[in-house]
């Protein structure tokens, strides 16, 4: 009969318990068979077994009078000691209805005896016995008794030695593996620390390196050995120390930290790196370090600052584009103008400023810009040219193409915006060509396309394969240092393809030359790149530069699937010409772009915008400064705005700005300024206004908010001494108090004092 062991929880117990012994099955041991032994000759039984009861079978770890090793447990009379977790004495095993029918009582060896003591473990589980059987009728003495359960306790004690000395085993397998695994954790860093191109460090929490990777000489031009024992600090620009030791206090806390930083070169300069700190803990040293990596950043923090500069450098287009620049109202009346229209026109710009654009167009022409502007109006977002003569302040009747645009900058009324060419040298050589030159009217044609808003590319390589009857037409231009990108091709598949700078030899000649090449038979030309020719399929090849202020800024490639052998003056002049036209049409089309990007008005409320506002806040901080008056400047923020946007959407909450804007204004005198500052936010420049009376003031601003909404602002009164991002910050503190506190508030920064 097959045994069924018990599924209860202790029965697993106690099994995991034997098997984590992992005893069953092996060689017999002198210390057990001496107790075994001792069991027979105390109690003077034949048999004597130390016996472990496993799932489906007892076995014996040691045996006096069998040579059984193990029986089924479903006929072993120890399962009711395991099971009953108590000693068992039967004198006559034939009369017990339990054991009367097992096979080792009815057959070999006629068991009749049997005293079974439990083997248990410090929890109390039984794991077997140590047990007696005789072949004759009888019952033990109480001191054979005793001796036995003291042999049951040796055995127990046996088996907790057993244990222990497999856990110790154990735990010096896991240590051992835990120091490989820790050889071989460090081996791995050392191997990427000292092949990245990052510079890798460890050091106290006090700065000092304790670890430097090699690459600290590539980045910083110093040594490994001159690094080591040194502070960190040493190397950090003195502006800096102060955020480098805030942020080691929070990695000391536990928080990494990443910073950007100036680190002293071998060479005495200075190099941005920024380094990302994270708290480290090494076992053998016992306390905690600092993981540093960090990465140079000099060429990224230098591309931020050339783009602030850039911001100003385009403000200055403006005045110094070499093409005429006017900004007029809906009149006609001229806003502005630049100096290259002053010249164009001969006049000073105090006498061209507020006079009507007609007073300098000849009479016959005068219509065509009202009309322009009308045509305009029903194609928004597009430019278009008008050719019109105009009278010279020297009497000299010359001609001119006026690009004309639609600026909307948030005023009432929108300006015209022109780009003005003077193309009188261009007309007349276009007059002249007309009568000879067929495809000079077309190459016009197209390029009136191009500047009328269409793709400048696209229209200027599909031109070039009409007039030079070529089957590909490329532009190429430049996409970074030493790259080239075809920016436009008749083949749209090209489009967007890069090259090296020197990949293409020709390319860089005709770059350098700014002089147009042709190539008559393009197969195993030495400048060309014969990938890029098959690509194109190209058997002959005409490279025309674009030149803008004598410079090449991008250049055309017109490739044909045949040999040309004579390639005609006609093609030449129709390329060289539409080359001219494309770099007029590209450079108006980035002023156009830097133009717009240069409003300085807000678009949705009317009011001036942040960088108009940092301008006029300098020229009132400047007048402030000459007169010695009291300036207040104040920063408001329309309570939970975010809210109000969810719940009406962003149409309602684009009117409710709207809204506020003029309710801040109305309460404003004429030389107040206000601005929106960004989102929800706004700014209030109170001149020749002391802090009593600007609370004042600024308390009518918060009660005149609309839709029953309400408006935090927080002012401070400007110091002499101090800059503009300071007064902003102190502003803006105050904001932040008058928010805190519950809103619908005016907070003085003097109250914070």
């Amino acid at each position: 009969m097959q045994f069924t062991p018990s599924a209860e929880p202790a029965e697993t117990s106690r099994l995991a318990e034997l098997h984590t012994l992992d005893i069953l099955d092996t060689p017999g041991e002198q210390g057990f068979d001496d107790l075994a032994t001792l069991a027979s000759q105390l109690t003077g039984c034949p048999i004597a077994l130390v016996t472990l009861v496993d799932a489906q079978r007892q076995w014996f770890k040691a045996k006096v009078g069998t040579d059984l090793c193990s029986i089924s447990r479903d006929v072993a009379f120890c399962d009711y000691v395991v099971r009953g977790r108590t000693e068992l004495e039967v004198p006559d095993l034939r009369q017990d209805p339990r054991f009367a029918h097992n096979p080792f009582v009815t057959g070999p060896p006629r068991a009749v005896f049997y005293a079974g003591y439990p083997i248990s473990t410090a929890t109390g589980s039984v794991l077997g016995t140590i047990c007696v059987i005789d072949l004759v009728e009888r019952t033990l003495t109480l001191t054979q008794r005793e001796q036995l359960r003291a042999l049951a306790r040796q055995v127990s004690t046996q088996l907790e030695l057993r244990r222990l000395t497999i856990e110790q085993a154990r735990e010096i397998e896991l240590r051992t593996a835990t120091q490989r695994q820790l050889a071989r954790s460090r081996s791995e860093y050392r191997l990427l620390t000292e092949n990245s191109g990052d510079v890798i460090a460890r050091c106290t929490m006090d700065g000092r390196i304790t670890y430097i990777s090699p690459s600290v000489s590539t980045v910083l031009g110093v040594t490994v050995q001159l690094e080591l024992g040194a502070n960190l600090l040493g190397r950090v620009h003195p502006e800096d120390r102060p955020g480098v030791r805030e942020a080691f206090e929070e990695v000391r806390l536990g928080d990494p930290q990443t910073v950007t930083v100036r680190m002293l070169a071998a060479d005495g300069r200075w190099h941005w790196l920024e380094c990302t700190l994270a708290p480290l803990y090494d076992p053998e040293k016992g306390e905690p370090e600092i993981h540093c990596a960090a990465r140079e950043v000099t060429e990224r923090v230098d591309a931020a600052a050339r783009v602030a500069r850039s911001e100003e450098q385009f403000r200055s287009i403006f005045h110094g584009s070499p093409m005429g620049i006017t900004l007029t109202d809906t009149e006609g009346r001229v806003l502005s103008a630049n100096p290259a229209m002053c010249r164009l026109l001969g006049v000073a710009e105090k006498d061209l400023v507020g006079r009507l654009r007609s007073e300098f167009i000849h009479p016959a022409d005068t219509t065509l810009h009202p009309g322009a502007m009308q045509e305009l109006k029903n194609r928004p977002g597009e430019s278009l040219e008008v050719v019109v003569r105009f009278r010279r302040a020297d009497g000299v009747l010359a001609w001119a193409s006026a690009w004309l645009s639609w600026i909307h900058d948030g005023s009432p009324e929108p300006h015209l915006l022109a780009h003005v060419f003077d193309i009188t040298d261009r007309r007349r050589a276009e007059m002249a060509l007309a009568d000879s030159e067929a495809n000079l009217s077309a190459i016009n044609r197209v390029t009136r396309r191009i500047l009328s808003g269409e793709d400048a590319r696209a229209s200027i390589v599909t031109a070039l394969v009409d007039i030079a009857e070529a089957e590909v037409a490329s532009l190429f231009e430049i996409s970074a240092p030493d790259e080239l990108v075809i920016s436009g091709s008749s083949d749209t598949s090209l489009i967007g393809t890069t090259y090296p700078f020197a990949g293409i030899p020709v390319t860089a000649a005709v770059w350098r030359e700014g002089e147009s090449l042709f190539i008559e038979r393009a197969e195993d030309h030495p400048m060309l790149n014969q990938d890029l020719a098959r690509m194109l399929g190209a058997k002959s090849i005409l490279y025309q530069p674009i030149l803008s202020g004598g410079q090449v800024t991008a250049l055309l490639a017109v490739t044909w699937s045949r040999v040309l052998t004579n390639l005609t003056d006609r093609r030449v002049m129709a390329v060289a010409l539409l080359a001219d036209e494309a770099a007029f049409a590209l450079e108006h089309d980035a002023l156009l772009r830097r133009y717009e990007e240069l409003a300085g008005t807000d678009q949705l409320t009317g009011l001036p915008n942040r960088r108009s506002w940092d301008e006029r806040l300098a020229v009132l901080i400047a007048a402030a400064q000459r007169s010695g008056d009291p300036l207040v400047v104040a920063v408001a923020d329309v309570d939970r705005f975010k809210a109000y946007n969810d719940t009406h959407g962003h149409l309602e909450g684009d009117g409710l700005l709207r809204e506020v804007a003029r309710a801040v204004k109305a309460e404003l005198r004429t030389v107040d300024l206000v601005a929106r500052w960004g989102g929800e936010e706004f700014a209030i420049a109170l001149p020749n206004c002391g802090d009593a009376d600007a609370r004042t003031v600024l308390d009518r601003v918060r009660e005149s908010m609309p839709r029953g909404q309400t408006i935090s602002i927080g002012y401070c009164q400007w110091d002499p001494q101090e800059l503009p991002e300071s007064l902003m910050d102190r502003a803006d503190s105050a904001l932040y108090e008058a928010k805190r506190s519950g809103r619908n508030r005016v907070v003085s920064a003097g109250d914070l004092a």
